[in-house]
């Protein structure tokens, strides 16, 4: 006569304890020695709601600190000054004046001058700018050909 197999029982799928790291049932959030009164487990929605807290926390942090770093940047204005042919487009002089109190780089978005809403546009970026000072400059815009034309420039203000 033979004797039966021995039955295998699976073991029950664990999870590390939320405050220590202990292996605990799945069911389960906290082990007993970080939960010995067994006092109810934390809803997921609990949970959730303290990690969507923590991210609104965050963002308004930051946004803050933005706030703080740029105050006192700008507003900035533009002057297209010359153009010129340049190999390979137009070389263009603009000057930006900061009104603010604070130094900063800016973005001028120059533009033909006759198409200044939905016509063609390059991006340049401005050197530094000192708190209530003008900078001249000298960019090479590829957008408008290589014949000189009248352009104007729109710089951004942070």
């Amino acid at each position: 006569m033979t004797s039966p197999a021995p039955l295998s029982v699976a073991p029950e799928p664990t999870h590390g304890c939320v405050r220590c790291g202990r292996p605990v049932p799945v069911h389960v959030a906290l082990c007993e020695d970080c939960n010995p009164l067994g006092l109810k487990q934390p809803a997921a929605t609990q949970v959730h709601a303290l990690a969507a807290g923590g991210i609104v926390f965050f963002v308004v942090v930051l946004a803050l600190l933005a706030g703080a770093g740029l105050r006192g940047v700008g507003p900035f204005s533009g002057t297209v000054m010359k153009v010129d042919g340049a190999p390979g487009g137009l070389a263009v002089t603009i000057e930006v004046a900061n009104e603010g109190t604070r130094g900063a780089a800016t973005t001028c978005r120059v533009v033909d001058i006759d198409r200044a809403v939905g016509g063609p546009a390059q991006v340049v970026q401005t050197p530094s700018v000192a708190g209530g000072g003008r900078t001249t400059f000298t960019a090479t815009v590829t957008a408008f050909g290589d014949q000189p034309r009248a352009l104007a420039v729109d710089c951004q203000s942070p």
